[in-house]
């Protein structure tokens, strides 16, 4: 489970990275729409990133089968490092020394959630009957989707920082999402092909993984890395753990302290997911062609001189004078 999760979270870090670099060039007219997907298709470093993303999600699968979605969502954060490091060394700006400490406290408050949580053990959810783990994950999408769809309305419907911050959160619970999903279709898997055809979770997997395409990169799209980046990053874990916990009923056995002990991880990661957000630098997106356009300088006024009957005719709109 930490090895495939591990791989996983350096796939998508890299992905991510490549991804956000050429959906930041795309026109804004685009976002929140399949035409951002096709326009992007085109781009062969694009496709790149999307096949680190496919290589993720195969080790990703793997790691659900092997473990808690909790467990495996925390690991899987990691990706934040790795696609924060591609980002700026590809600014041609080295990382900052607050850029790096804040990057490290978030490796290292998801290192102390796990050794808080996991030596005690996890109830896993693959423990449940397979039509009870169905129901679970059915609802855990079904929140989590419903949570995605509101804040890329919300996002699509704002601009600047805002809208970069709530179409981050629509990609980061369109993750979840993909996970909760993609952990149902993991373990329908092995009850042989018909059960694969009749599952809803195959189904949901196409559907869930567009939307989760589609949302990310609108997300990136907005041309702001050091937010979108670490806010994805910080959604997906909470929201998984709140899934895998509260619905997948993965509670872990660690006692009061232990619990309190692994909030305070979870709070310090968060904090330094912030103070990442808060070094981003200004977008590196191209400007639209509409924004290189010269204005016209406003011709000076002219002296003021006796109105005549040809400065009494109409002008037709468009027309010159």
């Amino acid at each position: 489970m930490i090895v495939s999760a591990l791989a996983a979270a350096a796939l998508y870090g890299a992905g991510a990275a490549i991804e956000q670099r050429q959906a930041a060039a795309a026109p804004q007219s685009a976002a929140g729409r399949p035409r951002l997907l096709l326009l992007l298709a085109r781009q062969p470093l694009w496709l790149a990133g999307i096949a680190a993303q496919i290589g993720g999600f195969a080790a990703h699968a793997v790691a659900l089968k092997s473990g808690p979605l909790a467990t495996v969502q925390m690991l899987v954060a990691g990706e934040l490092v790795v696609a924060v490091v591609i980002v700026r060394i590809w600014s041609g700006r080295p990382l900052s020394k607050a850029s790096w400490a804040a990057a490290l406290t978030v490796v290292a408050g998801i290192a102390a959630f796990l050794v808080l949580t996991s030596p005690a053990g996890h109830g896993h959810a693959a423990g449940l009957p397979h039509h009870a783990l169905g129901a679970a994950a059915a609802l855990g999408a079904a929140v989590a989707g419903a949570g995605a769809v509101a804040s890329a309305v919300a996002g699509l419907r704002s601009d600047g920082r805002r809208r970069a911050v709530l179409l981050a959160v629509a990609a980061g619970l369109a993750d979840s999402c993909s996970a909760v999903v993609t952990l149902a279709f993991s373990h329908t898997v092995s009850h042989g092909l018909i059960a694969v055809v009749t599952s809803w979770s195959v189904y949901a997997l196409v559907v869930s993984g567009a939307g989760n395409v589609l949302l990310t990169q609108s997300a990136y799209q907005t041309g702001r890395p050091m937010i979108t980046l670490p806010i994805i990053s910080a959604v997906v874990p909470v929201a998984s753990v709140a899934i895998g916990i509260g619905i997948l009923g993965e509670t872990p056995r660690t006692g009061v302290l232990g619990g309190v002990a692994a909030a305070a991880a979870v709070l310090v990661t968060s904090i330094a997911l912030a103070c990442l957000a808060r070094l981003a630098p200004p977008p590196e997106a191209p400007e639209a062609p509409e924004a290189r356009r010269p204005v016209p300088s406003p011709s000076p006024e002219p002296d003021f001189e006796p109105e005549t009957a040809r400065d009494r005719e109409p002008v037709l709109a468009g027309c010159d004078a």
